[in-house]
């Protein structure tokens, strides 16, 4: 074995040596497989034979770093300690002959050492020599082409190889790298595609710094192989391009007959591939200093010419120009936030389709565009349809799963101001976006200046629009002033339509909301305004708030329009139509303007309606004030009458002019009075005696305060004679025949019997009040005299003052019992069941109390009228009725409750209910007046035999 391993002294490099080595020890073993390891990396050099896998190189690297012989197994790993140092690895071979060549080991470490030196002393020149070439050919260039084209020619040149290419990454990823910007030499034929670098390949050329040597023969079935097969070298040598411990890109070089490795051909790339790296390295930091010079000279250019123009439209034309000139893409659209905050439509674009533009609605959130707005930072796709993201619309979705999706690369930017998002800048590539890190970042200074640029240009026409939009709605308001003139109508149809931008137009008015019918038509350039076919079918079609139509909507003649409600606080007061000829749909702004402008003619409209009810409102209170027997005076705050009824000039005479202290000049009302004026809320009250016009007069005086927001603007005094109680009732009874005459008086007595329901309900009150407070207190106060004196007689003194006593405790309990009657004081302090329940068990007649439904206190005045009218209807049971017995049904309902009084005595008819009215007993028209005027309603069942039954429906 000695005699063969001398061969190895003839090894010009250590390559070779460790070749020739593994095969003879393979040989001379007999051993399964051997291999050589070389360097620090441990990288295997030469192999043959099997069972190579039991290997994992932990005992190489033992037996270098010892520099002693290890055995595990089957592996035998011999350290070679000369030169670069190696390890052979000899699997299986025969004890006999391990142990002779492990003897051999320091020859075999000198002859590897001296191989190693042959190597260097080759290599050194040969390497020299091509680096001082590669240096005179670029000459300091900084062109990168340049500089990439050399590269590749020197490679293929100094190695003797057919050809050589130069591939610069532009992708990183999990699987490798992809190196799209690629320079050739000497290939005569085109290849597909982009050159990729697998995971293990970019790992031994970027972290280990290896040269990967590619031998068809024994690679042709790996990764590797698979991925040069379309080069369809035999020999290839790939070295790695790197500069300051980032990635560039590889170095390749092959030929396509077979022929060995010379020796150093692979140290020769190696060193190539770094000068090449700082000559690449250079050359780019130069290329984008100038570029970024270039674009930042741009970009100052795009920002004065931005600067120059405040109209939307333009600006918007020359953001998009800009766009596709500095970063060269093939379309550029400018996308609009809508009011809703969730849609994205194209404002303006350049190299779209009219089609794209239109069915193009992206979402936030989807796409590339709408996730750039959603974050408010840049998004990019440099292949959408191999990405697989999605599009941000339905119709770029279709595209997308058609395979029609015209597009590739796209970019999407926020445009942004004062730190929302108001749209977005979209730039559309055919191919695979070109743009690296650098230019992506350039976009977003651009889109920058262009959201500033378009929000100044938005801002000025935002202003000039309101400033429009005031015109229109001053205009507007000044014509639809109370009263209304004949033309008023017209004329804001006109101005509406042209507002809006439409052709043709129409504001139609509605009466009441409940009847729904047309009152008013106003028409702009309409002929068929007034067709109720087509007025029904427009009102058919009213939503919540202004809406385009469809051509099928539209009036004849048109091809786009939109609709929109008058409406104001939930009234609908009428419509306004607006179409044209032109087929562009209404946008959103326009919707919105639309909206403003039919709210401002709903206010005007119900202004001038609630004038006009007002002035009718203002009219029956001044008649009913004429027609009131109590004395209505209004007073400024300084105590000037500035009105009073024709009832106060009939009592005092002619009063307007003269000052209320000088008329009433009393104690009493000048406390009112002051009262009044510090509290207006609560007013004030008093009973004063002044002189009349013919006889002094006794009255009970209320003062309210009239105020204008916060301040008192007057005093309002109603008053009455407290000694014609007797005369109003006959005036009321005189004038209640007078209305059953003449019928067109009848809403006059309905608030004439108001007014004396009320005040009867105030006396009855005041009187029952003083009779349990003074008349009451007073006979108790007897009483308790009486019975001292009664203890001072005896004999029949004793029994006269006793028989007197009686008597006066009779007289109490009527006193008491006709206070209670005039107004219980349960009905106010416990409500209206407790007070029912008194009612019932005072009656003459055996009445029970029913209740049914949620028990719940109503109003004052709900509660007093229910009360009121269970007291007539038992009453009239108990005179007229001759029942057994009789019941009082309480039922509460949702929003309203339902009395009814019912009795089995012997009925009544209509011909005995007229007898009565004429004989004057008007208790039950009273009733059902009563019940009226509280927003309820009152009727009646009665038979001959099956009794009478009284029921009230009021709302509560």
């Amino acid at each position: 074995m000695i005699h063969r391993l001398a061969q190895l002294s003839l090894a010009q490099h250590a390559g070779e040596f460790l070749n020739v080595l593994t095969n003879l020890a393979a040989d001379e073993c007999q051993a399964h497989g051997a291999q050589a390891r070389l360097g620090e990396t441990l990288a295997v050099v030469s192999c043959c034979g099997r069972g190579l896998g039991l290997s994992d190189g932990a005992l190489a690297r033992l037996a270098l770093t010892t520099g002693e012989v290890q055995r595990s197994g089957m592996i035998c790993a011999l350290p070679l300690t000369g030169g670069p140092g190696a390890v052979l690895e000899v699997v299986g071979g025969s004890e006999e002959a391990l142990r002779e060549l492990e003897a051999a080991m320091p020859l075999l470490c000198l002859a590897f050492e001296g191989a190693a030196a042959r190597e260097a002393r080759r290599g050194r020149g040969r390497v020299t020599e091509t680096l001082a070439q590669l240096s005179a050919r670029l000459g300091g260039s900084l062109d990168l082409a340049e500089v990439l084209t050399a590269t590749a020619h020197m490679a293929a040149h100094s190695l003797g190889f057919e050809r050589a290419l130069v591939g610069l990454f532009s992708e990183f990823s999990e699987a490798g790298a992809q190196a799209r910007q690629i320079f050739t030499h000497g290939f005569d034929t085109s290849f597909s595609g982009d050159v990729g670098v697998g995971p293990e390949s970019f790992r031994r050329l970027m972290e280990r710094g290896e040269v990967i040597v590619y031998d068809h023969e024994r690679d042709q079935d790996t990764p590797l192989g698979r991925g040069l097969a379309e080069f369809s070298p035999m020999l290839a040598l790939i070295a790695p391009l790197k500069a300051r411990g980032r990635p560039l890109g590889l170095l390749y070089a092959d030929v396509r007959v077979r022929r060995p490795l010379s020796e150093g051909d692979d140290a020769l790339l190696l060193a190539l591939a770094e000068q090449a790296s700082l000559a690449i390295d250079n050359a780019r930091l130069y290329a984008d200093e100038t570029r970024k010079r270039h674009v930042a000279e741009s970009l100052r250019e795009v920002g004065v010419a931005l600067s120059h123009s405040l109209h939307l439209a333009d600006t918007l034309q020359s953001v998009l120009n800009y766009a596709r000139t500095l970063f060269g893409a093939d379309a550029c659209a400018v996308h609009e936030l809508q009011p809703d905050g969730r849609t994205l439509s194209i404002r303006s674009a350049v190299g779209l389709s009219s089609e794209y533009v239109l069915r193009s609605r992206a979402k936030v959130g989807a796409g590339v565009t709408g996730r750039a707005v959603e974050k408010g930072q840049l998004s990019f796709s440099r292949d959408v349809g191999a990405s697989k993201e999605g599009g941000g619309s339905r119709y770029t979705r279709q595209l997308l799963a058609a395979g029609k999706y015209p597009y590739r690369g796209v970019v999407g930017l926020p445009l942004s101001a004062r730190g929302n998002a108001f749209g977005g800048l979209t730039l559309y590539y055919t191919e695979v976006l070109p743009l690296d890190t650098e230019d992506l970042a350039l976009t977003e200074v651009f889109a920058a200046q262009a959201a500033l640029a378009i929000e100044n240009a938005r801002l000025y026409e935002d202003e000039v629009r309101r400033e429009r939009e005031s015109a229109v709605l001053l205009s507007v308001a000044a014509r639809l002033q109370s009263p209304l003139a004949p033309t008023a109508l017209s004329d804001v149809a006109r101005e509406l339509t042209l507002a809006l931008g439409a052709e043709r137009g129409l504001i139609v008015t509605l009466g009441e909301q409940q009847t729904g019918r047309v009152q008013d038509v106003a028409a702009y350039r309409l002929p068929e305004a007034d067709d109720p076919a087509h007025l029904d079918w427009l009102a058919s079609q009213l939503g919540r708030g202004p809406r385009p139509l469809t051509r099928r909507h539209l009036l004849g003649g048109a091809k786009s329009g939109l609709l929109a409600p008058v409406q104001h606080q939930g009234n609908l007061l009428g419509f306004f139509y607006a179409d044209q000829s032109r087929e562009d749909m209404p946008g959103e702004r326009t919707l919105h303007l639309a909206r403003t402008l039919c709210e401002q003619v709903a206010v005007s409209l119900s202004r001038e309606r609630l004038l006009s009810a007002l002035a009718r409102e203002e009219a029956r209170y001044r008649l009913l004030a004429h027609s009131a027997h109590d004395l209505i005076i209004a007073a400024d705050t300084a105590g000037t009458v500035t009105y009073a009824n024709p009832a106060s000039q009939r009592l005092l005479g002619p009063l307007e002019g003269y000052a209320l202290d000088s008329l009433i000049a009393a104690p009493a009302f000048q406390e009112a009075w002051d009262a009044c004026l510090a509290h207006p809320e609560t007013g004030g009250r008093c009973e004063v005696t002044v002189g009349g016009v013919e006889r002094d007069v006794h009255l009970e005086v209320r003062l309210s305060a009239v105020t204008g927001g916060r301040e008192v603007q007057g005093l309002l005094l109603v008053a009455r004679d407290l000694s014609e109680l007797q005369t109003l009732a006959e005036e009321i009874q005189r004038r209640g025949q007078e209305l059953e005459a003449v019928s067109a008086r009848q809403g006059e007595l309905r608030q004439f019997l108001a007014l004396f329901t009320q005040a009867q309900e105030e006396e009855r009150r005041r009187i029952s009040r003083e009779l349990h407070d003074d008349t009451a207190q007073v006979l108790v106060a007897l009483g308790r005299r009486l019975d001292r004196l009664s203890r001072d007689l005896s004999g029949e003194s004793r029994e006269r003052a006793a028989d007197i006593r009686s008597d006066l405790n009779a007289a109490i309990e009527s006193v008491r019992r006709f206070a209670r009657n005039l107004r219980p004081s349960v009905l106010d302090d416990l409500g209206l069941l407790p007070a029912l329940e008194w009612l019932v068990s005072q009656a003459a007649t055996p009445t029970r109390l029913e209740v049914q439904g949620a028990e719940r206190r109503l109003s004052g005045t709900t509660e007093l009228t229910l009360f009121r009218a269970v007291q007539e209807a038992l009453g009239n049971v108990d005179k007229h009725a001759g029942a057994s017995s009789a019941a009082v049904r309480v039922v509460f309902q949702a929003g309203e409750v339902d009395v009814s009084v019912s009795d089995d005595g012997r009925g009544l008819d209509r011909l005995e209910a007229e007898r009565r009215a004429r004989e004057g007993h008007m208790g039950l028209l009273g009733l059902r007046e009563r019940i009226s005027l509280s927003g309820g309603t009152l009727s009646l069942e009665s038979g001959a035999a099956s009794g009478t039954q009284v029921r009230f429906v009021l709302p509560g």
